[in-house]
């Protein structure tokens, strides 16, 4: 069996027994283009198959496994992400945390993609020069680190505490989420700006605090399940680049205006 045949088979399928799903547990969100994203795909980026497999199914069955993890316990009516945040120290619920984590960050993720190509918004480029030189330099860093993680997980852009936009890499279900983070082991090799090892004791030091110091604005999948049916096993950086080209620019900056990050001045 190949290395990727044997990870889709582990992916998280909805257990036997899952309590039925009700308004009172976690459901698969709806997704703005879900219809088309079902009928055509994702442009470039996911065929309807693949769309299929790293959304459709891959979200049942996270979302499946967390309602039976969270049935009858405090976690029962809260969001995925409150969840994750919650759990992230508690090594006796992981599972819980690992389900919950992934949960929000899959949709976080797809949410934020779109059938048609679209522009940056004007309020979020005048954040770009604060670290980078261009739009372009932002994508040539943020995509450099996540070719250069190894392994499963997530590669964020986020506002952070200091008021400038950061590249971070979480691993697995790992969350950008304030304490939550400390959880989280970063390997600098996939860092290659000074800058960004700077912002991670930041992040450290400010979640020993308790601070929330992070503002996610975008992530991207970094599963190799997300690129291996449409692209191969060699097909992360041509995944990568197709991601990039579909990114939905106003989800990005509606997340920025929809948090206290928008009353930041440098």
């Amino acid at each position: 069996m190949s290395f990727s045949s044997s990870l889709l088979r582990r992916m998280p399928r909805a257990v036997s027994g899952v309590p039925k799903l009700t308004r009172n547990l976690h459901s698969v969100p709806l997704l703005n283009h879900k219809e088309t994203f079902t009928n055509n795909g994702i442009p470039g980026a996911f065929s309807p198959k693949a769309f299929k497999t790293s959304w459709t199914e891959y979200q049942e069955g996270l979302v499946g496994n967390l309602n039976r993890l969270v049935a009858e316990t405090e976690f029962a009516h809260k969001p995925a992400m409150d969840i994750a945040i919650l759990t992230a120290r508690q090594a006796d619920l992981a599972a819980t945390f690992n389900y919950s984590s992934q949960a929000h960050n899959n949709h976080f993720f797809f949410e934020a993609l779109s059938p048609v190509p679209t522009k940056m918004p004007e309020e979020f480029l005048a954040l770009i020069p604060w670290t980078w030189s261009s739009p372009e330099a932002l994508k040539t860093e943020f995509l450099t680190t996540a070719k250069k993680m190894f392994g499963n997980g997530w590669v964020w852009l986020v506002l952070d505490q200091t008021k400038y936009l950061r590249i971070v890499c979480t691993y697995n279900a790992g969350t950008p989420y304030g304490a939550a983070y400390r959880r989280q082991e970063t390997d600098m090799n996939t860092t290659p700006d000074l800058s960004i090892r700077e912002t991670t004791n930041a992040v450290k030091n400010s979640s020993v605090a308790g601070a929330n110091w992070a503002v996610p604005l975008l992530n991207i999948n970094v599963w190799e399940h997300a690129w291996v049916e449409d692209f191969g096993v060699n097909g992360k950086e041509l995944y990568l680049e197709a991601v990039w080209d579909v990114i939905d620019w106003s989800v990005v900056s509606a997340r920025f205006a929809s948090t206290s990050a928008r009353t930041l001045q440098h």
